[in-house]
């Protein structure tokens, strides 16, 4: 009876949440749409056309929950690794999902166990799940991104001797590679086109991608352009000297496979186990459940084996 309440609890919070969000995007559509109205009947001043022509910032469509997280320091580093994982969504979209996984993973855990332990520790897997995966997302873009890089250089390169100019190079390479660097060079092409310098232009897509070869390619390029130089054969030189590092990393990653491997296994290997004992023998636990010194051994366990992957990863994590 408790886990049915609980459920419709849940229900009922959900969807008035859902309700209020709704509200307040439709608020804010029918402000922008009435003052769209209002400024073009009275006609547009320089500040509303200017306005008009920026991007939307905003972090969440509800006004309040953009205002709390506009004072908030973490704020920008969401942004930053939103985007590097490629995703349109806002940051409040992606902050929304925490609360709500983390709930509905403690009911599930509460209906299914029955023990308040492992509910609290369902929820913070499941609220952690968004984050995770943002992260996971921004990894596996960045490395696509660094595997392009040498031929987007090469056909930049063969660009600037067929006799284009570097912007146009740019929006060659854009209209023939799939993204993520067609996308970011792209907007690089716009940032130049809207005034920016090629300096800046770079500038902003090395913050932005956070590429170890991004601030050679800057340098270089920025150098050939404003001392002279032949460009074609700086880019030429700048995509061996990537691919070598490549290759370099990838024999690294080939001598800690072992390594990586094996620390993978140590710490999911426990988990394991001891959810096959639950499921087979739910009393197998229930004496250090039901003791503090019981609690206190498990707890002690779990971060003695997330410390051991923290170290082994350190250990097998070489940059190059």
């Amino acid at each position: 009876m408790t886990g049915i309440v609980a459920l419709l609890l849940f229900a009922f919070f959900a969807l008035v949440g859902y309700a209020v969000s709704g509200w307040a995007q439709d608020r804010e559509e029918a402000k922008e749409a009435l003052g769209r109205r209002l400024t073009t009947m009275t006609g547009a001043s320089v500040g509303a056309a200017s306005a008009a022509l920026m991007k939307d910032r905003r972090l969440s469509r509800i006004g309040l929950f953009n205002a709390i997280l506009q004072h908030l320091a973490i704020t920008k580093n969401l942004v930053r690794v939103i985007r590097q994982a490629g995703l349109k969504k806002r940051v409040g979209e992606v902050l929304l999902y925490v609360p709500l996984l983390a709930a509905a993973a403690f009911i599930a855990a509460t209906l299914l166990l029955g023990k308040l332990m492992f509910a609290v520790l369902a929820a913070v897997f499941a609220g952690l799940l968004p984050l995770m995966i943002v992260l996971r997302l921004r990894r596996r873009r960045m490395a696509l991104f660094g595997e392009q890089l040498p031929d987007a250089l090469d056909l930049i390169r063969a660009a600037l001797q067929a006799g284009h100019g570097f912007l146009s190079a740019l929006q060659v390479v854009a209209e023939e590679f799939p993204d993520p660097i067609a996308a970011e060079l792209t907007e690089v092409a716009e940032e130049i086109r809207l005034g920016l310098t090629v300096r800046e232009a770079l500038q902003h897509l090395s913050e932005r991608m956070e590429d170890p070869n991004l601030p050679i390619l800057s340098t270089g390029v920025v150098i050939t352009q404003e001392v002279g130089g032949n460009l074609a054969e700086v880019l030429d030189n700048i995509s061996y000297t990537i691919r070598e590092r490549f290759k370099l990393l990838r024999e690294v990653r080939v001598l800690t496979a072992q390594g990586r491997l094996s620390g993978m296994v140590l710490t999911g290997l426990p988990f394991f186990v001891a959810v096959c004992l639950i499921l087979f023998n739910p009393e197998y636990f229930k004496p250090m459940m039901e003791s503090r010194t019981g609690l206190y051994m498990i707890g002690y366990g779990i971060c003695s084996i997330v410390l051991g992957h923290v170290l082994i990863q350190r250990i097998v994590r070489i940059k190059v």
